[in-house]
């Protein structure tokens, strides 16, 4: 109870430290016919200040903010609205807001993708709405696992998608691949993605039938943008109860330069939150990243992030310490042009490194260490010849390599392996779109893709359907989509075809007054999964997984209160690796919800996060019962909370608490029957933000 004291005591201190208002910004906000609209979210940009208009389109909130402020107003179906205020106002602000052009000549396939940019009629999320989601500690892969079509797996922090495994889930920069987006960690403690949030102001979340553009991913895909444009100089710092950090960026009449550094050190979070590990050297990591923006000219954008960041732990086991040491280097430039004659061109590279070495990995005195790197190389040409047909077409090549060393010496005995791969992917991709009317569209995708390492060709076909009907929209896709099995397995058979999935995807949407509904059955066959039979290895696994998604938005039923409610319905079974008949995955749970709340206080400048999270039991193997996979773990539940307090427009408070009833999640058994659990049974997170520079609170040591 002392530490959940210390926690809530600092959660609630700054409360009695708010600075008072200067003044009110008040109004209406109407349609472009003069006709009031309700629950559209007005705020000041970059800043927690604002609220939700009424039933009768009035709004009215209090800031801190003085001089020049931009005021903007965001509602679905209709486009964000902006302007420049002088502060104090002598009147109230009409906002007159457009709506959304949501025929379908612009709106894309959509079946199985969020689309979490500003141009989407999907439910809109930033950076911010990720910060302040309960549970999700500023993490971008942890709130994405409050949508449906994720499995909860908190013992590795990864996304699991619609009954696959994490690596089936790829991740991709500024349409670039990332080869390692997730942080490094110890045995059963969750990782972090790499990335801030704040870099970006564009996520598209598949859940699968996804663009063939994108490539290695038998699930899912995530890609990012980063913000093609940051004119505002911002520098800023920022303590937490993990470490510490800081940076800004330097804008120009051409575009920008950012730099941001980060060091986090577990080791006084433990004194005060003890682990059940016994750390020799608790988890340190320091990061680093840059970016530069260039527009050379007003149709055409340069932008470069290079990325590193350092990680060390040593902790000892029951037989032995065990040492972690990680480097990893991501370098990503990207190039658009706008050619004229609509022709739009996109050329990029990017190179991932990642080198890991570990003493004491399986046994007392030996060594692993793993180097592994990838050079992406894509460009691509799109034009849109009418208002009946699009066309995108590209070509790219993944150049990569993997290498792994094993060695153990003690006394007289001496052991030492290792090996390499180098291979490439080659391919070529095209789309094209046929608006056929305003409600039906039409998309066919191919991909053509080589891989040197088994010298194989493989096709992948893509068919995608919508339909709109005033708020009504159902959409189906079909695709076929390929990958490399794991570097492990190539190392041993470098003849290994590829894992094939087949996507079948069926779905309906309907959005209206802030509220969301959304429904998907899905179907994905597996083929080709590299197995182990009679000891030897080849690539006849085989398996499936369906299942239905429900998810449900709304942000009427009290005023200044939002919550999601997601659920996920999965059956899947696989042949593959050392499994000797065909069965569920351990990864792979049946039943997975999740609900979020999010409570917006003007007068307390605060917004109030809860989430819970629910997954029915695993399976797992137990010996000393007949059959495979014979055995079920306790359910998981973890109730989080987070606070978000603005105490200034230039410091900003955040804290979280995750799994607060103290559960005690199992995940598997080892095969002696001991509980696999995390290393903690809660985590607590405090920060403060702190701008030096610039009028914003968010983007303190960040892009």
């Amino acid at each position: 109870m002392r530490h959940y004291f210390i926690f809530f005591f600092f959660l609630f201190i700054g409360i009695a430290k708010q600075v008072s208002a200067q003044c009110t910004i008040q109004g209406i906000v109407t349609d472009e016919s003069s006709l009031p609209l309700a629950y559209a979210n007005v705020f000041i940009k970059e800043t927690l200040e604002g609220a939700s208009s009424d039933e009768e389109g009035k709004f009215s909130f209090q800031t801190n903010a003085s001089g020049s402020v931009t005021l903007s107003a965001m509602m679905l179906g209709y486009e964000t609205y902006s302007q420049t205020l002088q502060l104090p106002l002598s009147s109230s602000v009409h906002i007159k807001m457009r709506q959304t052009n949501v025929s379908l000549n612009e709106v894309e396939i959509v079946a199985s993708s969020y689309q979490l940019n500003g141009n989407s009629q999907w439910k809109k999320m930033n950076a911010v709405d990720l910060v302040t989601t309960g549970g999700s500690v500023g993490d971008l892969y942890n709130s994405i696992v409050t949508l449906p079509g994720t499995q909860v797996n908190a013992e590795s922090g990864k996304l699991f998608i619609r009954g696959g495994e994490s690596r089936e889930a790829q991740t991709y920069i500024d349409d670039m691949h990332v080869l390692n987006p997730y942080t490094t960690s110890g045995e059963n403690e969750p990782v972090r993605g790499r990335y801030s949030p704040f870099m970006f102001e564009g996520m598209t979340f598949s859940l699968g039938g996804y663009d063939p553009e994108y490539a290695q991913g038998l699930s899912s895909v995530l890609p990012l943008s980063t913000k093609d444009e940051s004119p505002i100089n911002k520098y800023g710092v920022n303590v937490s109860s993990v470490g510490f950090g800081g940076g800004g960026t330097k804008a120009f009449s051409t575009g920008s330069a950012s730099l941001n550094l980060d060091y986090q050190n577990l080791g006084p979070y433990y004194k005060i939150f003890p682990s059940r590990y016994d750390w020799i050297s608790p988890y340190q990591k320091f990061s680093g990243g840059t970016q530069l923006r260039y527009e050379p000219t007003e149709r055409s954008l340069v932008k470069l992030y290079a990325g590193y960041d350092y990680t060390q732990f040593e902790e000892r086991l029951k037989d032995r310490p065990l040492h972690l040491k990680e480097n990893n280097y991501y370098l990503n430039t990207t190039y658009r042009n706008e050619l004229g004659n609509g022709y739009k061109l996109f050329a990029g590279a990017a190179f991932s490194f990642r080198k890991q070495q570990v003493n004491g990995a399986s046994i007392p005195n030996d060594f692993f260490d793993i180097k592994e790197w990838e050079i992406h190389l894509k460009t691509k040409l799109n034009k849109r010849f009418s208002n009946l047909f699009k066309l995108q077409a590209g070509m790219e090549s993944m150049i990569r390599y993997f290498g792994s060393g094993y060695t153990f010496s003690e006394k007289e005995t001496s052991i030492s392996q290792s090996g390499h791969i180098d291979h490439s992917i080659h391919a070529l991709f095209a789309t094209g779109s046929f608006y056929l009317s305003d409600k039906f569209n039409v998309a066919v995708s191919s991909r053509a893709e080589y891989t040197t390492i088994n010298k194989d060709w493989n096709y992948t076909p893509r068919l995608a359907f919508n339909y709109g009907q005033n708020d009504f929209y159902l959409s189906a896709i079909a695709g076929r989509y390929t990958q490399l099995t794991e570097n492990d397995y190539m190392l041993q058979n470098r003849a290994l075809a590829s894992e094939n999935c087949w996507h079948y995807i069926l779905g309906g949407y309907h959005q209206k007054n802030e509220r969301v509904y959304r429904l998907e059955a899905y179907y994905k066959k597996y083929d080709k999964l590299a197995s182990i039979e009679n000891g030897v290895l080849n690539a006849s696994g085989d398996g499936y997984s369906k299942g239905i998604d429900a998810f449900f938005y709304d942000a009427t039923l009290i005023k200044r209160l939002e919550y999601r409610l997601s659920y996920s319905l999965n059956y899947s079974e696989r042949k593959y690796r050392n499994y000797p008949v065909k069965d569920i995955p351990q990864f792979a749970s049946r039943h997975n919800a999740s609900l979020s709340l999010k409570y917006n206080i003007p007068g307390m400048k605060s917004i109030i996060g809860i989430t819970n999270r629910f997954a029915s039991g695993r399976p797992y193997h137990n010996p000393e019962k007949e059959g495979f996979m014979n055995a079920r773990t306790p359910y998981y539940n973890s109730l989080d909370v987070s606070w978000t307090f603005l105490a200034h427009k230039k410091l900003i408070v955040f804290a979280s608490a995750s799994n607060i009833l103290g559960r005690k999640n199992i995940f598997n058994y080892t095969s002696s029957g001991e509980a696999m659990t995390n290393a903690s049974r809660n985590f607590f997170f405090i920060g403060v933000f702190i701008t030096l520079g610039g009028n914003t609170a968010y983007d303190v040591s960040n892009f």
